[in-house]
């Protein structure tokens, strides 16, 4: 990449394996079994690359810019890998058997786990663990402000119920409504 490129600000999962040479391959993780692909290019479409991603066992796969105008995050089925996208630099990682979905707290440098469980993440190491939440698993996950929202799978046929997490105060403002008593696990 040249001195004058403009940072890379769009990405996108790539849905079919790229014919080999097409684009410059950077690799993040392992390559040894399911991967995602991931398209970065920059604002006019001059400058573009793809990276290839290990996956984890989830079925979460997706690409959010996170910090202006060139740190993505991209969870691929659990794992966590935070990326200047312009560099081609992993900055961050997060890989964790039994997470379903991952946010990153940009303000704190931490990625936020959920499992059955809300883990907070700095330094690969858990600095703090929710109670339960859930009985099988959470989903869709995204901090907007300070506040993460997200759906915990709290009933046995795959009910699902809203919560929201204020990331300050480490606290929930709305909590699910799950209970091993009440026919979780």
């Amino acid at each position: 990449m040249s001195s004058n490129s403009e940072a890379i600000e769009r990405a996108e999962i790539v849905h079919e394996k790229p014919v080999s040479g097409e684009f410059k391959e950077v690799l993040f993780g392992s390559d040894i079994g399911n991967t995602l692909w991931i398209k970065f290019t920059d604002r006019d479409g001059i400058e573009e690359w793809v990276g290839k991603f290990g996956v984890g066992t989830s079925a979460t796969m997706r690409v959010t810019r996170v910090i202006e105008p060139d740190q993505f995050l991209v969870v691929a089925g659990g794992f966590a890998y935070l990326v200047n996208a312009t560099t081609r630099t992993l900055l961050n990682h997060y890989f964790a058997p039994y997470v379903t979905d991952i946010a990153y707290d940009s303000v704190r440098d931490e990625f936020i786990g959920g499992d059955v469980f809300l883990r907070i993440i700095r330094d690969n190491e858990q600095i703090w663990r929710s109670n339960r939440i859930a009985s099988d698993g959470i989903n869709h996950m995204k901090i907007d402000g300070r506040i993460l929202y997200g759906m915990a799978v709290t009933g046995l046929q795959g009910e699902e119920e809203p919560f929201e997490f204020d990331l300050d105060h480490r606290s929930f403002r709305l909590r699910p409504h799950y209970s091993p008593w009440d026919g979780g696990l």
